[in-house]
């Protein structure tokens, strides 16, 4: 991981190379409501409501009001054959107001670097220190006790851009995470790739559309996360392929207000989630198949150069095909998110 940090202090210092640059900044407030913030099943939704299982549940409610901060730095400069390039460094902090327990936050490094007016790279970096999930049993306790089920992740990402001409772009994406789980669920730790293509077109001054796919391995350490995994009863596999399929129409300036355009966009995404467990008697992985579906909608609304509002609404469920009716039960969920997005700039020349 150390190559990856030296990477980008090593861009990061060639902007003081050069001879002017830009430095500006975004602050954005966003305020939320989530149905279902554990994207609990409706079986477990009844579990925490009936208050019987005090240890499962570290839930004060289901829903939650979530207030997010984010402020990103941006150094952009000339740098290779005067060439533009863009240094980001951003922080997001996420607090839940019933649920603490879920607070979090992630940092971002990133680097955009154009070649050409219809050609760029970006290079980004993410780390989230902690992110809850659930809480659930662990394969190394004999008795039935309820662990945080928690994670740490690093993603890599690079992204090249394409514009053919002004109605045809073209974006490609690999990804490489890395998650690390916590002492009870080690066998969950994993290497995830990803690579995705999409194409964004533009038929009308508007309307945009961009369709996109990727593809997406998840190769989990299941039995090599034990020393002598022949003493454990049984070895879970996370191991999955997915197939994500998303769409987007954006409707730029449909109408203005008080001389100001008004953004529409509406989206929605597949995933169709495979997983790999070869063992039977991993009843939550072995056969099971997982369908998830997004869609959602925003308005935005940029009432100055410095500051803008945003409202979204999104709709997930996913639906759960296994050999096991119990999994199916304990799997499928649905949840609604509603919000409000606010963004300052500020920008300074040097």
């Amino acid at each position: 991981m150390k190559k990856y940090f030296i990477l980008i202090i090593i861009f990061t210092a060639g902007s003081l190379v050069a001879q002017s640059f830009n430095f500006y900044s975004n602050i954005t407030l966003e305020t939320k409501y989530n149905s279902n913030i554990l994207s609990l099943s409706q079986s477990d939704l009844n579990r925490f409501e009936s208050g019987n299982e005090l240890d499962k549940f570290s839930l004060e409610t289901s829903d939650d009001l979530i207030t997010s901060a984010k402020v990103e730095l941006n150094l952009k400069h000339k740098l290779m054959a005067e060439h533009t390039q863009i240094n980001r460094i951003a922080v997001k902090y996420n607090k839940f107001l019933n649920n603490s327990f879920e607070d979090n936050f992630y940092i971002e490094f990133a680097l955009k670097q154009y070649l050409s007016k219809k050609l760029n790279f970006g290079i980004y970096y993410y780390y989230h220190p902690e992110i809850y999930v659930n809480r659930y049993d662990s394969v190394l306790d004999v008795d039935n006790v309820f662990r945080d089920f928690t994670y740490s992740k690093n993603s890599f990402i690079s992204k090249i851009n394409y514009s053919l001409n002004s109605k045809y772009k073209f974006d490609y994406k690999f990804g490489f995470s890395q998650l690390f789980y916590n002492e009870y669920f080690t066998e969950y730790d994993a290497n995830n790739f990803e690579s995705g293509i999409e194409i964004k077109y533009v038929p009308r001054d508007r309307i945009n559309i961009n369709a996109g796919y990727t593809f997406k391995i998840s190769n989990a350490k299941a039995g090599d996360a034990f020393s002598c995994p022949e003493l454990v009863t049984i070895i879970k596999d996370g191991s999955y392929l997915t197939d994500i399929f998303d769409l987007t129409m954006k409707f730029p300036a449909l109408i203005s207000v008080f001389s100001k355009p008004v953004n529409f966009n509406l989206g929605a995404k597949y995933e169709n989630i495979f997983f790999l467990a070869e063992n039977q008697l991993d009843e939550y992985h072995y056969g099971r198949e997982d369908k998830i579906v997004t869609f959602n909608s925003e308005v935005k609304y940029k009432i100055t150069n410095d500051f803008s509002l945003k409202c979204f609404y999104k709709y997930k469920f996913r639906n759960t095909n296994s050999p096991f009716t119990n999994v199916e039960v304990d799997k499928e969920y649905n949840l609604y998110e509603t919000g409000l997005i606010i963004v300052f700039s500020f920008s300074d020349y040097f």
